[in-house]
Order: C-alpha cells, then sequence, then structure tokens
C-alpha cells in the first residue's frame, strides 16, 4: 500500500513533490473553458489590455502561461477560480525539505543579520539621553 501523503520518509530527510503546471494542459483548460462560455480572443485581449492577440494564442496552444494578475483577472472574467484553469502535471519534482529548510535558515540568518546591523546603525545615529553633561 503506498502512501499517498504530501511528505514521504526518504532516507533520513522527507520529502514532498513540488507542484509543477502542465503548460499545455493548462492552455487546453483556458481554452476549453472560453468555449464553453463563448468568450472570443479578442474579448480577453480587450479586457486584459492585451497589444497583441498572439498572448492569448500562445496560451491557448500552450506555448506560455498567463501572468498571475492575467490568471487572476481570466479567472474572474470567467466567473471560476483559478485553480480550476491550471491543470498540475501528473509528476512533480521532489524536494528535500531538509535541505528546503536549511535554505530557509540561511535566508533567515542573513535578513536577521542584516537587522542587526541596521539596528546598530540606527542606534549610533540616536542623540546621547540620560546622561548628564556638566556645561561650564
Amino acid at each position: 500500500m503506498e502512501d499517498d501523503s504530501a511528505a514521504k520518509r526518504k532516507g533520513c530527510g522527507f520529502m514532498l513533490t513540488y507542484p509543477v503546471i502542465d503548460v499545455q494542459e493548462t492552455g487546453r483548460q483556458l481554452k476549453k473553458e472560453c468555449e464553453r462560455r463563448q468568450v472570443t480572443p479578442r474579448e480577453l485581449q480587450e479586457f486584459l489590455g492585451l497589444a497583441a492577440l498572439q498572448s492569448v494564442y500562445g496560451w491557448f496552444q500552450g506555448r506560455a502561461l498567463p501572468s498571475l494578475d492575467n490568471f487572476y483577472a481570466l479567472s474572474c472574467y470567467l466567473g471560476i477560480r483559478m485553480e480550476e484553469l491550471v491543470v498540475p502535471r501528473q509528476w512533480g519534482r521532489e524536494v528535500a525539505v531538509r535541505d528546503a529548510l536549511r535554505a530557509l535558515e540561511r535566508r533567515m540568518t542573513a535578513y536577521l543579520g542584516f537587522c542587526f546591523l541596521a539596528e546598530q546603525s540606527e542606534s549610533r545615529d540616536l542623540p546621547q539621553t540620560g546622561s548628564l553633561r556638566s556645561q561650564s
């Protein structure tokens, strides 16, 4: 019996399947939803403010994907959720959780280092308070 959970035990770490979009199937899905609602490529071009109609045809043919903004606008225009337009590949790319956590740890450490440096720089620029100086 195979484990269907998102994280699967592999060796000494966990593996996650990184979801990957099937560009061609997503294009077919977008075209099918447009045809179902009798929305023409020209209408999409005008609604999205695209300079060229070729962008829409490129999406339908699976040569490219719309930007995230355009995906969202398309889903609103068609009256469906974005997830209904996106078709995932049957297989994804496996990512070791341990490696992903190490990368996150490095980014967080770098960010904290930057914050500490900024705080030190800021504290040097502030006027000293609480110390009394004798005035002569």
